[in-house]
């Protein structure tokens, strides 16, 4: 019997610990984040295996660690962005005018180009907030073809999100040109047939100043195709295009002579009359259809283009306009103008450059390093 109860004195210390540690595995199942002290506390003398010491707060740092590697990047959503670029560059001036020499009795009308280049600068901004972009190109030329131009090129169009890759959009544009022409000494040569003789006709005018305004408003609609490269679209588009051109003339007069061919400085003119002097207003519209597509390209916003192209169908007159930029830093880089349009009585080619300023939401371009950033 003592030996009994020496034996019992014995087990009962391995049965508490066994139903101790049974009621910790069991809460270890209900939540993994709680033991019981006695589990966590080894036997004196013992130190538990590396891999069984505080199981409950190395589960709790591998789930710690587990979230934070499947925690999201913070992107920043790109709702709007604005470049703003200051220019300077060469405008190539083809300038076409109508005048009228003596022939046969009566005046016919001729047409004379003159053609020429200079220096001048200006400004462009470019941008959008949310789907509705602006663009605005301001430029001035003091010294192209005895003239001064002035130019602002304003546009403002709005889309429609579909949720799709196709979207429509509207847009107002509005032009403002000035053009103020003073030429002195102004000669044109004139070659003429009468009856199987050639006839040269030189129109002399000391002084002729014409000053030339242009208002155009021009509503216009398209579509909007997404391509998924980038952030890059095509959109078609429609135009209708209203021009108001108002014309003021003044010259003091000047003179005209008509030779035969030759015979300048042998005989006197056939023909001598004066060119009265005038001061004349003349108001006149115009009304076009225009039909043309503009494009985006780009490689994460830090390399942009953007193209466009239009026909006029009325005239037959073609316009491509293009502006390319490249950043060094996140906001700092440079940006080109190119623009041929043909007019009426004008064509022009421009070619500006500049610095360009790129203004976007905080931390952007830094985002877009890490993964993050979107449109």
């Amino acid at each position: 019997m003592r030996s009994v109860l020496s034996f019992l004195k014995l087990l009962l210390p391995v049965i508490f610990m066994l139903s101790t540690s049974i009621a910790g595995g069991q809460e270890d199942n209900a939540d993994s984040g709680a033991v019981t002290s006695e589990a966590a506390i080894p036997e004196p003398g013992q130190a538990p295996p590396p891999e069984e010491a505080r199981p409950a707060v190395e589960t709790e740092q591998n789930q710690k660690a587990a979230t934070d590697t499947e925690k999201p990047k913070n992107k920043i959503k790109l709702d709007w962005m604005f470049l703003i670029n200051p220019t300077a560059g060469y405008l190539h001036n083809e300038v076409t005018f109508k005048f009228k020499v003596p022939h046969q009795g009566t005046f016919v009308e001729r047409h004379a180009t003159l053609s020429d280049g200079g220096a001048g600068g200006g400004l462009t901004l470019v941008g959008f907030y949310k789907w509705i972009s602006l663009t605005n190109i301001t430029f001035i030329f003091p010294d192209v073809n005895s003239s001064k131009l002035y130019g602002n090129i304003t546009y403002l169009s709005g889309e429609i999100p579909t949720g799709t890759f196709v979207s429509p959009y509207i847009g107002l544009g509005f032009v403002y040109h000035f053009t103020d022409t003073d030429m002195n000494d102004l000669n044109i040569q004139d070659k003429q047939e009468s009856l199987g003789t050639t006839y040269i006709a030189y129109a002399n005018m000391k002084n002729m100043s014409v000053d030339v305004q242009l208002i155009s408003p021009f509503p216009k609609l398209g579509l909007r195709f997404d391509i998924p490269v980038q952030h890059w679209y095509v959109m078609p588009f429609y135009s209708f295009l209203y021009e108001n051109v108002q014309t003021h003339a003044r010259s003091p007069g000047g003179h005209v002579d008509v030779y035969e061919e030759g015979m300048r400085d042998i005989k006197p003119p056939e023909v001598s009359v004066d060119i009265p002097e005038f001061d004349t207003e003349l108001t006149k519209e115009y009304f076009s259809n225009l039909v043309g597509v503009d494009m985006f390209l780009d490689f994460h916003y830090f390399l942009q283009l953007r193209n466009k192209v239009y026909y006029n169908t009325n005239y037959n007159l073609w316009t491509v306009r293009s502006i390319g930029s490249i950043l060094f830093y996140k906001w700092l880089g440079m940006s080109i103008y190119f623009e041929y349009s043909q007019k009426i009585t004008v064509t022009n080619v421009y070619f500006l450059a500049g610095p360009s300023f790129l203004l976007t939401p905080a931390g952007f371009f830094d985002n877009i390093k890490h993964g993050g950033g979107k449109k």
